[in-house]
């Protein structure tokens, strides 16, 4: 889910501050700057950056830390050196992770290229033989491992704790993190009645539009008060009728879908969901105006990268461009392979067989929208809860930024009837200790979702026979900026994997089952079928686990040297 991403455990890091003085025969080192984000966790995973950095490379580390939406508008805008960031999948198949690192991805924030990966990433996309897929991205993945523009570090377990009396929530490592349509509780202290549940998403939602949202916080929001053409079951598949689409059928070579909608499916002011509004929303997350991070989820269908690869010159300095471009861009998405037929016929066209196609339908992305209550709204849809349009099982009662958001039951989603909590209560708690402490007094529900229990905590929950942990399909990563002075150079890329110890980091500071990311496709990603796992068949071991700090140093100085800056290492405790 995926690129933040994140998010549910998102930092970033601007690399690099002077080190106070330099060395005869260079220029003092440029700054090295750590960004993270302002929860707690976010903070302490920071610090342990900061010192494992100090002490095996001798690099001073300054830490400020931001908000979650400050965090990703200076990503996407480039304005850091380092940022430590991290992708869940939303697939699976390996393309999730690398899809994010070709020249043109909305997720490139390092602005690494190299035309190999790209020509290997997109015969991944075009091949319909899986073997040739996964040969094709092997070679892929061990470019970028040997480039580094990105750096792993470690693979994420999920870990949360649930009160014994809530049953039938349905939890995912890819996608939205939680499902609360089939939840409910027995046996609560106090009583079942009224029907609720008391939740913390420790962030405020930075974007409840589903073209263009990335982050898990809004995903968990956007998946109980929308729905795709399919929802996930509780045995993990996406039975016909499980959402929006009453049925669909395939073309013998997996490449046409055709689907009915639900007569019963509506919006919240009872207006139908119709396949028009599929279509629109699916073209408009392509449309390069939208500037859709999550479009290339679409790009299997036929049409949907061309249309998404349209250049837009800006609209002020280059008027005339713009216009052509948007006339090209509406021609393009007559070509794009999804067209409503009718009000309840939808009809997709693949460019490729596509084994996980019907899955992808469960996203966000993939969600529809009415065009005529989002061009009302215009940019303000989504950022209250009356400029927006329900069609899942609950709709947002209230909604107080920064503080809470109230759920209640959709009265008009079309399975209401199955849907048993009546409220929904999401506190947004950053730090670490008052969602334990409320936990604990039973005044919330469910921990560590998003986010994971921070380390502290996580032994506690293990003697009390709570602890719930789930292999992530996530990796960790320090992204670096191929635009800082620093990080153009390969051997200072290099000499940051090296030094950093990813199980010291594990054992000491993460303390959460999480294990040392040696590439960056997790075990948990399968290869040409749901026998071989990708990582441990064709990348195997390629970073080191604990730290090589004598061949990091020796490469950070040469970096340095090739790049004229002097070398005057710091120690620990400065």
């Amino acid at each position: 889910m995926k690129k933040m991403r994140v998010l549910s455990a998102l930092l970033a890091v601007v690399m690099f501050m002077p080190l106070m003085a330099g060395c005869a025969g260079g220029e003092p080192m440029p700054p090295i700057k750590l960004l993270a984000g302002d929860r707690e966790v976010d903070k302490k995973y920071s610090m342990g950056i900061q010192e494992i950095l100090r002490n095996n490379l001798g690099v001073e580390i300054i830490i400020e830390n931001v908000d979650i939406s400050t965090l990703l508008q200076k990503m996407r805008q480039g304005d850091f050196s380092m940022v430590l960031s991290g992708w869940w999948g939303d697939y699976n198949d390996p393309s999730t992770f690398l899809d994010l690192w070709t020249t043109n991805s909305p997720y490139n924030d390092v602005k690494w290229s190299n035309a190999r990966y790209d020509e290997l990433v997109k015969k991944a996309h075009e091949s319909g033989d899986q073997l040739e897929r996964m040969k094709a991205m092997q070679e892929a993945e061990k470019i970028l491992l040997n480039e580094l523009p990105i750096v792993p570090l470690y693979w994420p377990q999920r870990t949360y704790v649930e009160q014994d009396y809530v049953k039938g929530i349905l939890t995912s490592v890819m996608g939205p993190a939680i499902d609360l349509k089939r939840a409910y509780t027995q046996g609560r202290p106090g009583g079942d009645d009224p029907q609720h549940l008391n939740l913390n998403l420790t962030d405020e939602p930075p974007d409840l539009f589903s073209c263009t949202t990335t982050d898990g916080v809004s995903f968990i929001i956007l998946n109980a008060i929308m729905e795709g053409l399919v929802r996930r079951a509780p045995d993990g598949t996406y039975p016909q009728g499980s959402g929006l689409a009453e049925s669909w059928t395939v073309s013998q070579d997996g490449t046409h879908y055709e689907f009915k909608i639900k007569p019963t499916a509506k919006w919240s002011d009872g207006t139908p969901v119709t396949a028009q509004d599929f279509e629109y929303a699916w073209k408009t997350a392509l449309d390069p105006r939208t500037a859709s991070q999550y479009n290339y989820m679409l790009f299997w269908i036929k049409g949907a990268e061309e249309l998404a690869s349209i250049e837009l010159p800006d609209k002020d300095n280059d008027p005339e461009g713009y216009k052509a471009a948007v006339a090209k861009i509406e021609e393009a998405k007559k070509n794009v392979g999804v067209k409503a037929v009718d009000d309840h016929t939808l009809v997709v066209d693949l460019k490729a067989r596509t084994p996980w196609f019907i899955s992808l339908l469960a996203f966000p992305t993939y969600f529809p929208v009415k065009q005529s209550f989002y061009e009302k709204w215009g940019e303000n849809y989504g950022t209250e809860k009356d400029k927006l349009l329900y069609c899942g099982p609950f709709v947002i009662d209230k909604w107080v930024h920064d503080s809470e958001i109230v759920l209640k039951r959709n009265p008009e989603y079309w399975d209401k009837d199955n849907v048993t909590l009546q409220f929904v209560h999401f506190d947004m708690i950053k730090d670490i200790n008052t969602p334990v402490t409320m936990f604990d007094a039973q005044q919330l529900d469910i921990i560590g979702i998003p986010g994971g229990i921070p380390g502290e905590f996580v032994s506690k929950y293990v003697e009390a026979g709570k602890l719930r942990q789930m292999q992530d399909v996530a990796c960790s990563y320090l992204e670096l900026n191929l635009n800082d002075p620093l990080f153009k150079n390969a051997k200072i890329r290099k000499a940051i994997s090296l030094a950093f110890d990813r199980k010291l980091f594990c054992d000491n500071v993460l303390r959460n089952f999480s294990v040392p990311a040696t590439s960056l496709t997790p075990p948990s990603i399968q290869g040409e079928d749901a026998t071989v796992s990708f990582a441990q068949k064709y990348i195997g071991k390629v970073l080191n686990e604990t730290a090589e700090k004598e061949e990091a140093v020796n490469l950070f100085k040469q970096g340095l040297k090739e790049l004229g800056y002097a070398y005057k290492p710091v120690t620990s405790g400065k």
